[in-house]
């Protein structure tokens, strides 16, 4: 029956519809984990109704994370966000570090030089000024070695790997094309996102788990690599991010050479585009482990 299934795809669905049918299944089960409490360690049972009202408490009242697990109590305060503030303090103090938890502050507005993201602790949250905004647009976009990274990795991970375009050819000429259309495309999609966000209300910044923990932070990266924070500090679908990433891709195809069905093209290259932010955001969310790490060894 799967096969069939399969067999049938192939011939009546083109690529883009099957990528965006798949984006929409993630958008939609992504946009359910946001809006309610999760299971606990144990995957049974539901958090208290105390963690639920905590969610629509203002941000200042703790964290307000879909993935952090709420205190099994009768109340769920603020006492318990300056607890995880102050975690990394208690373990300073102790002579101890904990290798899976979470860096307790946000790293201002320095570009990884790898991923061309920013980070912003998610305890604590304090959103973007509109100064900060456009200070970010222009790093994150233009003046960081992080704003070139990326369209290098997708030009050979997308592109070259695959000939696409194939008019292009293969070798060195062919990749600096490719890299040249990808450097553009990134520079169009944060010019989409930085407005689109800025009237949305969200944040263009990757928000860090709230917990500690191995498992926890790699399922929060997965999550946040479609969810952001608004200036509420709660979760909400990262809106400005994906739309840019389909529009910025559409206009590509102005430049491309050869025939493109413009929506196919945008949906199924798009789509796998965002597939790859999944391990950047990983790659981010440990970032600071790894360099504390490279610079012990």
């Amino acid at each position: 029956m799967f096969v069939n299934l399969k067999i049938m795809a192939k011939k009546h669905m083109p690529a883009g519809a099957a990528a965006g049918l798949l984006l929409a299944l993630i958008l939609g089960a992504t946009s359910a984990w946001a809006q309610g409490p999760m299971q606990d360690d144990d995957g049974i049972g539901t958090l208290p109704a105390s963690y639920t009202r905590s969610l629509l408490a203002p941000a200042d009242s703790g964290s307000t994370d879909p993935l952090a697990f709420g205190q099994t109590g009768d109340s769920a305060t603020a006492e318990d966000g300056d607890q995880s503030q102050g975690q990394n303090q208690n373990q300073g103090q102790n002579g101890a570090s904990n290798q899976d938890s979470p860096p307790a502050n946000p790293s201002g507005l320095k570009v990884n030089p790898v991923t061309g993201l920013v980070s912003t602790a998610g305890a604590g949250y304090v959103p973007l000024t509109g100064e900060q905004r456009w200070k970010l647009y222009w790093k994150m976009n233009y003046l960081s070695i992080g704003a070139y990274f990326g369209p290098f990795f997708d030009a050979a991970v997308l592109d070259q790997a695959t000939s696409s375009p194939y008019a292009w050819g293969g070798g060195l000429k062919g990749y600096s094309k490719r890299v040249g259309s990808r450097t553009a495309s990134a520079m169009l999609q944060g010019t989409f996102q930085a407005p689109a966000a800025y009237l949305l209300h969200d944040d263009v910044r990757y928000i860090t788990s709230t917990r500690p923990g191995f498992r926890h932070r790699v399922l929060h990266a997965i999550a946040y690599s479609f969810l952001t924070y608004n200036n509420s500090g709660r979760p909400t679908l990262n809106v400005a991010n994906l739309a840019a990433f389909y529009g910025a891709t559409a206009v590509t195809t102005a430049w491309l050479p050869g025939h493109y069905r413009v929506i196919d093209y945008t949906l199924s290259n798009s789509t796998a585009q965002i597939g790859l932010t999944v391990p950047v955001n990983v790659l981010q969310e440990f970032w600071p482990d790894i360099t504390g790490w490279l610079r012990r060894r």
